[in-house]
């Protein structure tokens, strides 16, 4: 998880590696020692590129590694909310509980990514927290209820046993099923929740000696969100469950399909967050008499009374889950998106994740693909180069803040589903945080002095090398936000579509079906303007490639 001046600390110390500049010009260093007397046999050649921008509709958002949780009011795309849905589980199946169970408390936490920074004499710790965005002041309405919808496993319509898909816009299809009743403590409908960096400190309160109520601090937990639940509910759905409900969680799993997080915006508060879901439970602490082997209670041998001894219920977050990303677009990305250059590319590029948008690439044309080649070109270089539009995304809109801007973005071969060759050739890591990881490689945002995005820039010098001299197939390209570089896997899309699949000014009109998106773009939820490549943007600003090659005397 990234919080974006971590982005900043890195880009300094690894500053050395960058070929630009970080004032507002962003003028390119390189560029002043080509041609002159070290360089002089290397030819720079700035060959054909065509971009523009499409939506990707719905996409598939069930078992994500990440999930998000709240609203978050983009000023430039538009308002996402995030809820979420996810089984839950028994960590030890089949609990024995007598008739006389009684339940003590219950409570639900899920832990935030975060790190200490401090540990006091008394054993307290200050901490960080890390993907929380927008406003950490502000607040959302949280309601949790239970799910009644099944999350299946596979796909029942398909022959084949597919997995199943769960996409984004299926809210009303849960919201149908969803168990109205609140499992907020006593009932509450909802609370107005905060992400907060405070640690958590659970209390119990309990009858001293003398009789009088007495307050304990009895447990530390890393900050998370620390919610009590609704005693009745778990003492009846959990502690007084018919035969047979909890024997093994494939079972308990159709009898308590798990919890449904609900969140609504207050006012034109704006804040997100990523919990760690994964590592989420459910504690019930119940107390009820001791039985011994034979499953007869124990009697107290110190007044033949019966033992009252407290006992633990861990439900983990577990199995299948949802992540539902109700999203309301800005009337100008809407307009963008409607109006996609597929000749001359776009002079815009719009470039979102979650539902959002990404960027399709066609570069080189036939031509010039021969023309390398019959000069037997060596690549020593290539990078496709994205400016950023700062002014329009320099806008506040209601939140009076300026939009959040991706930390990568990430370059696929779209006809094959997979990463660029110089990804998978890139072994560079970052030892502060891995998601900086094939930094040659690149697409990291590269900041001014402002603290904003200027320029992504990424190197595909092995990808061009593949098609002059090794006579690899001309991919079409895609660009996305990405929030793990590591992750490339797909999510799919609910509604694929056809692209042609090289140049347009290609003699093949092959096309190629977009079924998927890349799944590092779907848990992202932030986008930014790139300038294209449209002949109406100032040179200095279009979007480029970049080769510089040598040929042989």
């Amino acid at each position: 998880m990234n919080n974006f001046s971590l982005l900043t600390r890195f880009i300094f110390v690894l500053s050395f590696l960058s070929l630009a500049s970080c004032d507002d010009e962003f003028n390119e260093v390189g560029s002043d020692v080509i041609g002159g007397d070290i360089h002089n046999n290397i030819i720079r050649m700035q060959p054909s590129l065509l971009a523009y921008d499409k939506a990707t509709g719905a996409v598939q958002t069930n078992n994500l590694d990440i999930n998000a949780l709240g609203v978050y009011d983009n000023p430039v795309f538009g308002k996402t909310k995030a809820h979420y849905i996810t089984q839950i589980q028994l960590d030890s199946e089949n609990p024995t509980f007598t008739s006389d169970v009684v339940l003590d408390s219950v409570w639900l936490y899920i832990p935030y990514y975060s790190a200490i920074t401090n540990t006091d004499t008394e054993g307290h710790s200050t901490y960080t927290i890390d993907s929380i965005y927008g406003d950490t002041l502000h607040k959302f309405r949280l309601s949790i209820k239970e799910n009644g919808y099944y999350l299946r496993d596979a796909d029942a319509t398909s022959s084949g046993g597919l997995g199943q898909k769960y996409y984004n816009t299926e809210k009303e299809v849960f919201n149908t099923y969803v168990v109205t009743q609140s499992l907020l403590e006593n009932g509450a409908p909802s609370i107005d929740f905060r992400y907060s960096a405070a640690e958590v400190r659970r209390t119990a309160t309990y009858t001293n000696d003398e009789g009088n109520p007495v307050t304990d601090e009895v447990e530390l937990k890393a900050p998370g969100m620390f919610v009590p639940l609704d005693k009745a509910f778990f003492q009846n759905k959990i502690l007084n469950a018919a035969s047979g409900s909890l024997v093994n969680n494939n079972v308990f799993r159709n009898y308590f399909r798990g919890l449904y997080f609900q969140v609504e915006q207050i006012g034109n508060q704006s804040v997100m967050g990523v919990p760690n879901f994964d590592a989420g439970e459910i504690k019930i602490i119940y107390r009820q008499n001791d039985l011994d082997a034979n499953g007869n209670t124990q009697p107290d041998p110190t007044n033949g009374g019966l033992l009252k001894e407290k006992k633990e219920l861990v439900m983990s977050l577990g199995g299948n889950s949802v992540n539902l990303l109700e999203t309301t677009n800005s009337a100008a990305y809407d307009a963008a998106l409607a109006s996609a250059n597929t000749t001359d590319g776009d002079s815009r590029l719009y470039v979102k994740g979650g539902q959002g948008s990404m960027v399709f690439l066609d570069i080189l044309t036939p031509a010039e693909i021969q023309s390398l080649k019959s000069e037997n070109a060596m690549i020593n270089e290539a990078n496709i180069l994205f400016y950023v539009d700062r002014s329009a995304m320099a806008v506040t809109g209601t939140s009076g803040r300026q939009a959040i801007e991706p930390m990568r973005v990430y370059l696929y071969d779209v006809n094959n589903k997979r990463p660029l060759y110089d990804y998978s050739t890139d072994v560079t890591t970052n030892g502060v945080n891995a998601k900086y990881n094939k930094f040659v490689h690149g697409g990291i945002a590269q900041v001014s002095a402002d603290g904003r995005v200027v320029q992504y820039k990424l190197r595909i010098t092995n990808h061009i090398n593949n098609i002059i001299t090794k006579d690899s197939t001309n991919v079409k390209l895609a660009l996305v936000v990405t929030e793990d570089i590591r992750e490339t896997g797909n999510a799919a899309l609910k509604n694929p579509f056809i692209e042609q699949k090289y140049n347009p000014l290609s003699t093949d009109p092959a096309t190629v079906n977009v079924k998927t998106v890349p799944v590092s773009s779907v848990v992202h939820p932030f986008g930014t303007i790139l300038y294209g490549n449209n002949p109406a943007v100032p040179e200095e600003k279009r979007a480029r490639l970049e080769i510089f090659y040598t040929k042989p005397e």
